[in-house]
């Protein structure tokens, strides 16, 4: 190519592109490239009997077409309100004689001219759109010169593209395996003026380099679920990038190399130390603070948390547990558990500080060092 490829796009190349699946390789990692490379070619997209194409020139999308009836421009443009049926039927009868649709509608008074240039567009970017929502499908995007056929072309930023796609997405659906885990440390790599709606521009005024993805939910007003969905789409536009994970305070030091019943024994008298240290501090209450933060770990690690609660003495089942690692081997098992754990440990201790305050935080942190 006469572009070098990104180190993740080097399992993917072919002569002049790359092609793959979309499960490996999804849409907004390959729009980026496209975007920040300025490349020029086709990005051809397929998944059952769908058929689309993106036609990309200096990194900026300049045309979409797709095999969808529903994705036809007199199609869009009725959905839209923009003509009537009768309208619609009466250009068909124009397109039968050779003349174009869009020209047809403006011929008869239906459409002004900026309104075809704006139907366009709009056609464009649902095309676009439409993709975000394929759960699987096969890509491939050939660098060459574009076809000189269409007469009318549109000029839309690819950044654009990405945030509004992702923002289309359900949070809480198959997008999740691909949200930042809970210790990585986020950046940003870009200043200035961009097209983030209110909500995401709260998200990104918490990317400071010192927050974790998990200490970003946990201060987000949005939930933990959208403002992953915002962080990764933040990641897809290269708007923040990672610097790192985030340290844990206590790190590997509590964890045992025996079996998994013994790290989550372990993991567990440290769970019911800081509860009835909450529990003295602050009472009753320490149940529903320490259940807030496992709820989030609920929600974003249901490998290992599905469906697990607090027991009485902060504790957390075993059974349970266990049942949820029973679907991975038993290799992958305590590396899963190791994690998760320490990912709850590291939550409690900041819903400690948050609670009581950063001497708190540090004198349980001194006492399960000591334990």
């Amino acid at each position: 190519m006469a572009t070098t490829l990104p180190k993740a796009f080097e399992a993917f190349a072919v002569p002049g592109g790359f092609k793959g699946q979309l499960s490996q390789l999804p849409l907004p990692d390959i729009l980026q490239w496209l975007r920040t490379s300025q490349a020029t070619g086709v990005l051809t997209l397929v998944s059952g009997g769908a058929r689309k194409a993106l036609y990309v020139k200096q990194g900026r999308v300049v045309f979409a077409s797709s095999n969808l009836p529903n994705d036809r421009l007199g199609e869009i443009l009725i959905r839209e309100g923009k003509i009537t049926v009768e309208e619609y039927d009466t250009s068909i009868r124009a397109i039968s004689k050779g003349k174009r649709q869009g020209k047809a509608l403006v011929e008869m008074g239906a459409l002004s001219p900026k309104d075809l240039w704006e139907g366009i567009q709009f056609q464009v970017r649902e095309i676009v759109f439409s993709v975000f929502q394929w759960e699987d499908g096969h890509f491939h995007f050939e660098e060459s010169n574009l076809p000189e056929k269409e007469r009318i072309t549109v000029d839309v930023d690819i950044l654009d593209l990405i945030l509004a796609g992702i923002r289309r997405v359900d949070a809480s659906g198959p997008l999740q395996g691909r949200y930042p885990k809970g210790d990585v440390l986020l950046e940003r790599s870009v200043e200035g003026e961009l097209p983030l709606e209110p909500y995401e521009a709260h998200v990104m005024n918490l990317v400071d380099g010192e927050r974790s993805v998990l200490e970003i939910c946990r201060e987000s007003e949005i939930g933990d679920n959208e403002t992953l969905k915002v962080l990764y789409g933040l990641l897809c536009a290269a708007i923040v990038r990672v610097k790192g994970k985030k340290v844990r305070a206590l790190d590997q030091d509590f964890v045992p190399e025996d079996s998994t019943h013994t790290v989550l024994a372990s993991f567990n008298q440290n769970y019911s130390y800081i509860f009835r240290y909450m529990v003295r501090e602050v009472g009753p209450i320490a149940e529903n603070v320490l259940e807030k933060y496992l709820g989030g770990l609920r929600e974003t690690r249901k490998d290992v948390f599905g469906g697990v609660k607090l027991q009485k003495d902060g504790s957390l089942d075993p059974a349970l547990m266990e049942k949820n690692l029973n679907r991975f081997t038993e290799d992958q098992k305590r590396p899963l558990l190791v994690d998760g754990l320490n990912e709850l440990l590291y939550a409690e201790l900041l819903a400690v500080k948050r609670t009581l305050g950063a001497e708190h935080e540090a004198a349980i942190i001194k006492a399960l060092r000591d334990r």
